[in-house]
């Protein structure tokens, strides 16, 4: 009687359906295991939600779970421009409308996520799932710090199509005046990447290294003798000798977490490069000017000087480099690079981002 494709993934189970003949959304309950005491308290919540008892044949109805099977919302096609979108918070169902401002192609509806308190919260209130809620902030994590750059009044247009993932992205800054675009694209491996209208990636590349040094002082060992504390103990970082003042540089594009003393490490800066991966630039004489805890810096500026502050025996800078909470060896870790759609795709994935960009 009806078409459903099932996705699942972490922590959300999306139920996808087309309306036929016969179909109702009881029906749709009953083959998720859901109860009609749901249903009827989901109908009786809003007088919009009546809407749901007349489904529209050839119409997409979306219902998502909780890993624990109990429902989280549902997204309903009332028409080419509107959808209905239902949102169960607590005890409480919400009930919010989707506008299109164009038709959008076959395939691809919108949601839109207007900030008025945080992103994780007024996503969920639009009924996005948690799933795709990480995805976005790690998608956009190296153009956008989510805890300061949102301003109440931006928003977020997410177009979905049946797959697991957006097909697109769209950050919108009022404030601002800006816009920040993510288009998806899936490879001949079958893994789906993020990329601006012209196929770039939205992350950065790292430089091999943060300064013009004279030589790497103490490498990156799990056993090497302080000469200090003359004890043996692990350095898992990289110790680069270079003249008291050498211009220290940000490795990659980043936000600063941290900009202070640091016991042992003396003058340092910490800064977080996207999702994954954060760098350590210790024993600085002193810091470039006009940085703090939240400011941006770019791949190659300055940040800072090399001195001799903190526990230390002469002037060097001590670099770390981790990986989602891990240190790694700055020398030796394969370091992402900034990806390209090839010349062979690239007229194929800006023929869909035409046809998406077109319908906003």
């Amino acid at each position: 009687m009806f078409f459903s494709t099932v996705s699942a993934y972490a922590g959300n189970n999306t139920h996808h359906f087309v309306v036929k003949r016969g179909d109702s959304l009881s029906q749709y309950f009953s083959k998720l295991g859901l109860s009609n005491r749901l249903l009827v308290n989901l109908l009786f919540a809003n007088k919009n939600n009546k809407k749901l008892n007349r489904l529209t044949i050839g119409h997409k109805l979306t219902i998502r779970l909780h890993n624990n099977r109990q429902f989280k919302s549902l997204t309903y096609q009332l028409n080419r421009k509107i959808s209905l979108n239902i949102v169960l918070n607590g005890h409480y169902f919400s009930t919010i409308f989707n506008r299109q401002s164009k038709q959008m192609p076959s395939g691809l509806s919108t949601t839109v996520v207007n900030i008025n308190h945080s992103f994780g919260i007024d996503a969920q209130k639009s009924g996005v799932g948690f799933s795709t809620i990480n995805l976005i902030v790690k998608v956009f994590s190296w153009q956008l710090n989510f805890n300061t750059d949102l301003k109440k009044g931006d928003r977020f247009i997410i177009i979905n199509d049946f797959g697991e993932k957006p097909a697109a992205i769209i950050y919108q800054s009022i404030v601002k005046n800006k816009s920040i675009e993510a288009f998806a694209y899936k490879n001949k491996h079958g893994h789906v990447d993020y990329f601006n209208r012209f196929g770039h990636s939205l992350s950065a590349s790292f430089l091999r290294a943060p300064l013009k040094y004279k030589r790497v002082s103490s490498k990156f060992q799990l056993r090497r003798y302080h000469p200090i504390l003359k004890t043996w103990r692990p350095h898992r970082a990289i110790d680069y000798a270079a003249s008291y003042g050498t211009p220290v540089y940000s490795t990659a594009n980043g936000v600063i977490t941290t900009k202070g003393r640091k016991g042992a490490l003396g003058k340092a800066i910490i800064i977080q490069h996207g999702f994954d991966y954060t760098t350590v630039y210790a024993h600085l004489s002193k810091y470039a000017k006009n940085l703090y805890k939240g400011k941006k810096v770019k791949k190659g500026q300055i940040i800072g000087y090399v001195g001799s502050t903190g526990r230390s025996t002469g002037a060097h800078l001590h670099y770390e480099l981790h990986y989602k909470g891990k240190r790694r060896n700055p020398l030796t870790y394969k370091l992402p690079i900034q990806k390209s759609i090839s010349y062979a795709n690239l007229q194929d994935f800006k023929a869909k981002v035409s046809n998406i960009l077109t319908s906003l």
